[in-house]
């Protein structure tokens, strides 16, 4: 099942019954690559377009992403919202890890000025009894920033989403994404074996997206290679 709506994610949300999905995978807007900081708007563009605009109370996102998830919880965002959300998961009584995306292969943008941005802050939370399929891995998560995805500012690695939705969830399970954005995460859920529900506000984004996803072969397609690689590696370490 793969269903993707034109839909603002507070409306979808609340038309959705407690404890629908198994699992919620989001990058929310960071609310804060656009604006002018300091000189940065002078050295170097870093405008992400409406990918980069929230529409929506962060603490009323979080409420809401609790209440119809059963299991863990990811979401993406900027230094200065994920104290906010941390903080908002712990006090509604889940277990939480600050991670971090760390970028092999980061952009030197105005490295001449400033030390490289090369990670990306994710909240994690877990319910009790939800699934957990990795053993001691550490926080810190290392894939190259995605370049097989076009036509979207910000999208997120597909096999970064793939290693979370499998670590978080178990074959068959419904995974959510409330801010879509570029179908990284429904085209992980297709490779995984998972059910996938997403919605966007933005137009393009869901087409683009649904054509993504429905046109993945499992068998050819960008990321194959790496993913047998890594299979191979794993099945060489037990």
């Amino acid at each position: 099942m793969f269903d993707i709506q034109l839909k603002d994610c507070m409306e979808y949300m609340q038309s959705m019954t407690d404890n629908s999905v198994a699992l919620t995978i989001t990058d929310i807007p960071y609310d804060v690559v656009n604006r002018s900081q300091g000189n940065l708007s002078k050295m170097g563009s870093l405008d992400k377009g409406d990918a980069d605009v929230i529409t929506f109370d962060i603490s009323d996102f979080v409420n809401e992403v609790v209440r119809v998830t059963k299991g863990s919880i990811y979401i993406f965002c900027s230094t200065e919202q994920a104290g906010l959300i941390r903080g908002q998961l712990v006090d509604l009584g889940l277990t939480t890890r600050h991670c971090i995306w760390e970028k092999p292969d980061y952009p030197p943008i105005n490295g001449q000025y400033f030390w490289l941005s090369s990670i990306e802050n994710c909240i994690f939370a877990r319910k009790k009894k939800a699934p957990f399929n990795e053993f001691c891995q550490s926080v810190v998560w290392q894939e190259n920033i995605e370049r097989s995805i076009k036509n979207h500012p910000t999208p997120k690695p597909v096999l970064l989403m793939k290693r979370l939705i499998e670590a978080s969830s178990n074959e068959g399970d419904t995974v959510f994404d409330p801010c879509m954005g570029s179908g990284s995460v429904g085209l992980a859920c297709k490779m995984s074996g998972r059910k996938f529900i997403g919605c966007d506000i933005n137009p393009e984004y869901v087409a683009n997206a649904i054509e993504r996803i429905n046109d993945l072969n499992l068998d050819s397609n960008p990321w194959k290679k790496k993913i047998d690689k890594r299979m191979l590696a794993v099945s060489h370490n037990r």
